[in-house]
């Protein structure tokens, strides 16, 4: 199954947990050390306990080794592809919305171009972004989804360092990320921190 999931790690528990949606659970399944949610017939999240690998982080992003060691566990059980959950975007339009902080953003991420209400200073036009598009989890545990703000339809968000979570020396401090333009031929694809 391809889908946006969110995994985090809670050490009290040693526990890898993965959010596939926010659905209450309804039923759940073990296996070995596998705990499935369900809502009905949909996954919502996955827990795996007993974590054989070290792990310093609550909230893991683009990790390969943790993605296989999660393939491995789930390999008999479910079948998990993670699907990129934030991409490089260049922002080709940027417009205040009036009487707000607001900017309506146009943000290209290849071949498609969203919409996104962001509220950094420093949003502009032709400036490279790192782009949450809509299902992505945050390492705070909120899902960006879809939706409006003042009016303006908004299908993703623009992220800064500190809401992802990455050292602060590695980009700029305020606003959302501005990346060199060394990214221009990398529009669209993963962003890997």
């Amino acid at each position: 199954m391809r889908t946006k999931f969110g995994v985090f790690f809670n050490k009290q528990f040693n526990c890898l947990m993965l959010t596939l949606n926010n659905k209450p659970i309804t039923t759940s399944k073990t296996v070995n050390n596998v705990v499935i949610l369900k809502n009905e017939n949909d996954i919502v999240a996955i827990n795996i306990f007993d974590v054989k690998i070290e792990i310093d982080k609550n909230y893991i992003f683009n990790s390969p080794q943790i993605y296989e060691y999660i393939s491995s566990e789930l390999k008999d059980i479910v079948s998990l592809e993670n699907v990129p959950q934030f991409l490089i975007g260049k922002i080709t339009k940027c417009e205040k919305i009036p009487d707000t902080h607001l900017s309506a953003c146009e943000v290209s991420i290849n071949s498609e171009i969203l919409k996104i209400v962001c509220g950094a200073k420093n949003a502009r036009k032709a400036i490279y972004v790192v782009v949450a598009i809509d299902g992505s989890w945050m390492p705070n545990g909120m899902q960006i989804t879809k939706g409006k703000l003042r009016g303006f339809d908004s299908e993703g968000m623009l992220c800064s360092a500190k809401e992802l979570q990455l050292e602060s020396n590695a980009f700029n401090n305020e606003g959302i990320i501005e990346l060199p333009d060394e990214y221009q031929n990398q529009i669209g694809k993963a962003f890997q921190g």
